[in-house]
């Protein structure tokens, strides 16, 4: 970017912030291809770098008329895109962890409910698959005992009191 596109883009972000609508489209078309480029390599993903770009822009309109003329514009929307991109890769690492706190629960449960006869554990992975036969009294009776039966396994092996 050349100090001319930059000298522009300040203008057109202060004419923004002082209320002159006009502004909003030169402002979108002289950052959007910065800051999607900018998302793009700091997250390497196009689809996520579009999203992030978008989100940035989104709030920098949000928050045009708090912008400071003596501020520099394109470090402005930077910074706008900076933020984007960190909750972009804050919400894929906290997905991450859940996939990973998911299946060691699931393993867990799996181990507990091998230490169960074979028909409290057959009951429950029956209920879990959601093919019960649910008008039954007689497994909705077997079902409450298997479940009794795995929280207590699962206390004597997690140590759990609840």
């Amino acid at each position: 970017m050349d100090t001319r596109q930059r000298a522009q883009i300040q203008a057109d972000l202060t004419a923004l912030a002082a209320g002159d609508r006009s502004a909003y489209r030169p402002v979108f078309a002289a950052l959007w291809p910065l800051l999607r480029r900018f998302c793009e390599q700091t997250l390497r993903d196009l689809d996520l770098a579009q999203d992030a770009a978008q989100s940035a822009l989104m709030k920098l309109f949000l928050h045009a008329t708090e912008f400071e003329p003596d501020r520099d514009a394109v470090t402005w929307a930077l910074a706008f895109a900076a933020y984007e991109c960190r909750t972009v890769r804050n919400r894929a690492i906290g997905r991450r962890e859940e996939v990973t706190i998911e299946a060691d629960l699931w393993a867990a449960a799996t181990e507990v409910l091998g230490t169960l006869r074979p028909q409290d554990a057959e009951t429950v992975r029956t209920a879990l698959s959601g093919a019960r036969p649910t008008a039954s009294p007689v497994f909705r009776k077997r079902l409450q005992r298997a479940l009794e039966r795995l929280r207590v396994a699962w206390r004597h092996t997690h140590g759990s009191h609840d």
